[in-house]
């Protein structure tokens, strides 16, 4: 299925911009009461920018450790052209007529702990369907794929030395189900994983409460260094860049909008806003953003619910909504809802160790960083040569 392709090519050039069920310890934090948006005055952009910047870096500061799980429901379409496409190659046809519209749906559960202060992090990803639900959208008549994909089970453990990543070695075609796992230990690489890079990124829950790659105080702070020497409106290449500030007041919530814009780099120049929306109710974290083209094609939107658990404001449901960047059609949509969490609890030191990686007897454990191979056998690792 295809991504939003265009938004990852999308980087700042000008600036560096990058729940339904609630514990009894969460106290919800929504309000459904309309705004009535003011213009702020430009001089008072400074200080908003900074004052929102630090109130969400002092929640931020306040967790040290966070445990859960996170519900996500993703459906991904493809229409017209990719529809037929992905009809031809994936999926069987059956002499059936082409879809104009295919929607694939996932349903799936994300366990997560993270340990601020020791630089650890745990998941367990899980499907929670065995397989794939596709539909052609116009008749609603379900579609099937050529070959099985199993969805399967991965665990990832990143410690402050190391990082382990588990998951099906060996799968049994006619169902997907796994019959062998296989873990692998390596050293704990410099800087922020990707797919690139050849070993598996590791979730860290606090970047869903991120809207931009970096953490927002930082990224205001760039917004505010291009304000402090261009002044909130300056025109790039004969375009109008603009920040907006807004502000309501909502019995005693206060709310600000906050529009920044940027530009697009690689390809031809495409000028786009951010539009925020930051609540005092959730720690003056972001509870909506959306991002928009010059051509007004909305390219992404997302929303937020924040919950007070243990003196942290944290998300309990966001939802993600990407569009094509030429049509504005829905692309993909996703919710997440957390639930079962627990905020500055300790975790069990076991989380963070091979024992939590869900081994059967007889998989197999690989050390890259001692160079050796183990077999997993009765919660203990035993040397491959010794096992044979």
């Amino acid at each position: 299925m295809k991504t939003l392709a265009f938004l990852n090519k999308v980087i700042c050039v000008l600036i560096v911009s990058i729940v339904l069920i609630f514990s009894i310890q969460t106290e919800a934090v929504s309000s459904n009461q309309e705004c009535k948006w003011v213009p702020v005055d430009p001089n008072s952009f400074a200080g908003i920018l900074t004052m929102v910047g630090e109130r969400v870096r002092e929640n931020h500061n306040k967790l040290s450790t966070w445990q859960g799980k996170i519900k996500i429901v993703t459906d991904s379409i493809d229409r017209g052209a990719i529809a037929e496409r992905t009809f031809r190659e994936e999926l069987k046809n059956d002499e059936q007529p082409i879809p104009n519209i295919i929607i694939e749906h996932y349903e799936f559960t994300r366990e997560f702990a993270l340990d601020v202060n020791k630089e650890m992090l745990y998941e367990h990803h899980y499907p929670d369907r065995p397989k794939h639900h596709i539909m052609d959208a116009d008749t609603g008549r379900e579609l099937q794929l050529k070959k099985y994909i199993s969805l399967g089970s991965v665990k990832n453990i990143l410690t402050s030395d190391y990082q382990i990543h588990c998951g099906a070695d060996r799968v049994r075609v006619s169902d997907g189900v796994a019959f062998s796992r296989m873990a692998v230990k390596q050293a704990r690489p410099e800087g922020k994983l990707t797919c690139k890079s050849g070993m598996h990124p590791v979730f860290d829950p606090r970047e869903t409460m991120r809207v931009f790659g970096n953490p927002l105080w930082k990224a205001f702070a760039s917004y505010l260094a291009y304000i402090d020497k261009h002044g909130p409106s300056s025109t790039f290449q004969g375009y109008t860049m603009k920040v907006e500030v807004e502000e309501c007041n909502v019995g005693d919530v206060k709310k600000y909008k906050i529009v920044l814009p940027s530009v697009s780099s690689g390809g031809p120049k495409v000028y786009l806003s951010s539009t925020l929306i930051c609540s005092s109710e959730a720690g003056f974290n972001v509870v909506s953003y959306s991002q928009t083209a010059d051509y007004d094609k909305i390219l992404e939107h997302k929303t937020w619910n924040y919950g007070l658990i243990n003196g942290v404001y944290i998300p309990v449901k966001q939802t993600k909504k990407s569009f094509d960047y030429l049509t504005g059609n829905l692309n993909k949509q996703s919710t997440l809802t957390f639930i079962e969490q627990k905020v500055n609890k300790s975790i069990p030191e076991e989380v963070f160790t091979y024992k939590n990686l869900g081994l059967k007897n007889g998989d197999k454990f690989i050390d890259k960083i001692l160079g050796k191979e183990y077999i997993y056998q009765d919660g203990e690792l035993i040397p491959a040569d010794k096992k044979k």
